[in-house]
Parts: C-alpha cells; structure tokens; sequence
C-alpha cells in the first residue's frame, strides 16, 4: 500500500468509488494499490471501489477476483464487453454511497488529485476535474479542443474537458441527469455534465493532473474512427440542446 500523509481534510460521507476496466492486467494492481493507499484508507466506512469488468481476457479478471479477497470494499461487476456507456451506468446503477466518484482504470489520473475535488463537495452537487496538461495523443488533443469549443458556444458554458473521466457527484442530485443520459454513448462523461447544467445543478471545476500512460495501449478510440465519432458527437450535442 502507498505511503501517503493524511489528506487536509477527511469527507463525512462514504463513497463509491466506480471504474470501468477492460484488458488492464498490465496496470490494475498498481492502479488498485495506488487508490488504497491515497484514497480509500482515509474515507469512511462503508465506501467501496467497484469494477466493471467488460469481459477482459488477459488476465485483468483473475487480479480484480484476488485483490477483492485482499480488500473487502472491492466489487467487481462481471459483465460483457457492450461499450463504456453500457458499463459506466451499470457502474452508477449498483453503487451504494451517498456520493460518487467516477474515472478511469488506467492510471492516467493521480489518485492524490481526489482531495482536490473533495474539497468542495459540501458546496457543489458536482466537482468536476478537467486533465491540465493533457498527456495524449495530438490527434485526441485536437479533436477534444474542438469539442469543448463547439459546446461552450451551444450551451453557453464555462467548463473545459466536459468528457474528462475525474468527477465526484452526489448521488441524489445527479439521478435525473443520469436517465436523460441517451445520445453520445461514446462520450456519456460529456452528455452527463450537460444534463447536470441542464437540470440547474451546482458545479465546480478543478484541474487536475493527467498523466502518461504507465504500460499497455490506450483504450480510447483509435485515430480513423475520430472523423465519424466527431460527426456523432456534434449530432448529439444538437439533440441535448434541443432537449
């Protein structure tokens, strides 16, 4: 387990903590470790870390079902491989705490950086945290840059990496924004947060950290698919807007 020093302040509330993770052998132990050690020993009980697992076959699974036995507060989902939308409400569906957080499995984003959006979850409904420094591809950068750009101008909102997979959330306030949550299923992090703004609900955005990849390839969309999941995003940008 890290060695971490005590967070600047402790939350009140337990958390669910909720990943979505497909063929990640080569990095979730560390990932898992690395949230322990920095996160989840500080948070109150009954808080837990839980998996979807998309019907990973190198391995992830095995390691998922032995840390599990390690730490008790771990679950793992075991469900087929039926794109990250399908996983990520399957993810907020099962999660039992009184607040949220949400991200990614391959150890991009510091798990330290948690405390940042911590900070202010007494305050918000939603504490939002956009990468700084982004740490992928210069095709992905691009094509984020100008759909961040296209939805600030539609709907006329401050936030930067709407898509950004670092957000911590109560869960009662996000319940409606979730089932409206229907037309970009490749980028559901994005359509949640303009449902969130679209049901008046209180946000904050913090920056945080965005590492490199530590081993195996990204699970993002590769390069020729960009062009036409952009035409699809812009499409549902129009379909939340005229909601």
């Amino acid at each position: 387990m890290a060695d971490t020093k005590t967070p600047p302040q402790r939350l009140r509330e337990p958390v669910s903590i909720l990943m979505p993770v497909c063929n990640e052998a080569e990095v979730i132990e560390e990932v898992i470790e690395e949230w322990v050690g920095e996160v989840l020993r500080h948070l109150p009980a009954g808080s837990e870390l839980v998996f979807d697992d998309g019907a990973s076959t190198d391995g992830t699974r095995d390691i998922l079902a032995r840390m599990a036995r390690q730490y008790p507060f771990l679950r793992v989902i075991d469900s087929p491989r039926d794109g990250f939308a399908a996983s990520a409400r399957r993810l907020y569906q099962t999660a039992r705490c009184p607040l949220l957080f949400f991200t990614d499995s391959d150890g991009q984003y510091a798990a330290s950086e948690f405390w940042k959006l911590a900070d202010f979850i007494s305050q918000y409904d939603v504490v939002h945290g956009a990468k700084r420094d982004r740490q992928d591809p210069l095709f992905r950068r691009v094509f984020s840059a100008a759909f961040n750009r296209i939805a600030s101008l539609l709907f006329d909102q401050p936030y930067d990496d709407i898509n950004s997979a670092f957000r911590l959330m109560r869960t009662g306030a996000i319940r409606k924004a979730l089932e409206r949550v229907s037309v970009m299923p490749t980028l559901f992090n994005a359509e949640l947060l303009l449902r969130c703004l679209q049901e008046n609900l209180t946000i904050r955005q913090v920056p945080v950290l965005h590492r490199r990849r530590r081993a195996g390839r990204s699970r993002g969309l590769p390069a020729h698919r960009y062009l036409l999941e952009g035409w699809w995003a812009l499409k549902g940008l129009f379909k939340i807007k005229a909601a």
